[in-house]
């Protein structure tokens, strides 16, 4: 059960090699099973200013972004592109942890998609 120990999940995690790059804050939250913010996402692997961190790196399995440092700017999510791009990390780790899930993040992300279409489609009228 990773909610028992998720420190220790988050390591094991890692080591397998098979873990998605993504932020520890946000591995934690998944193991955990709550919600993720896309703006975290999006400010982690879509933004276009870089904050080093002084931080020394303590492991091998710590990923090349936190190992450069983290991102700075905190860009909301803003358009369908955008949240797209974020839903489909977020579904890469979810899916590398509760791999049952496959099939209802297809799901969500078509229902979304239908929703995206629907208001593009009512805009053109």
């Amino acid at each position: 059960n990773h909610t028992l120990d998720v420190k220790s999940a988050l390591h094991s995690l890692k080591l397998t090699g098979m873990a998605p790059t993504f932020p520890d804050a946000l591995w934690k939250k998944i193991l955990l099973d709550k919600a993720i913010d896309f703006d975290e996402i999006n400010a982690f692997f879509f933004s276009t200013k870089l904050e080093l961190d002084p931080t020394p790196v303590g492991t091998v399995a710590t990923t090349l972004r936190e190992a450069m440092g983290r991102r700075a700017d905190k860009k909301t999510v803003s358009s369908a592109v955008i949240w797209f791009r974020c839903f489909d990390r977020y579904s890469e780790a979810v899916e590398t942890v509760f791999p049952w899930r496959r099939n209802e993040l297809r799901t969500y992300r078509q229902h979304i998609d239908d929703l995206f279409s629907a208001k593009v489609e009512s805009s053109q009228s």
